[in-house]
């Protein structure tokens, strides 16, 4: 499980990662949403985001299997392009350092 995070025009957005299973088994959940600060617990620990309501999912497959990737888009969320591009080599780029 990961979470990564960016700023974009002032808004912050988020990848959330997360897989499940093993070998043919495996999935890759794949969320873009945006991100909001949440207030840290102490005051020694720093405010720190967390994911908001989801824009995007990708599901990724074992690639053994034959079932094909999903995506699913919200149609009520709007997002600027250039976050798309980022969320979409984000994607690209974990599935090509997974390998089979």
């Amino acid at each position: 499980m990961s979470l990564l995070t960016w700023d974009y025009d002032g808004d912050l957005f988020c990848a959330f990662t997360t897989e499940t299973g093993a070998g043919e088994g495996r999935m890759t959940h794949f969320e873009l949403s945006e991100a909001r600060m949440v207030p840290g617990g102490a005051t020694s620990m720093a405010d720190s985001p967390a994911p908001g309501p989801t824009a995007v999912t990708v599901l990724a497959y074992a690639p053994e299997e034959e079932k094909p990737a999903e995506v699913y888009f919200d149609a009520t969320q709007t997002l600027p392009f250039a976050v798309l591009q980022h969320f979409v080599a984000h994607v690209a780029s974990h599935l090509t350092n997974t390998g089979p």
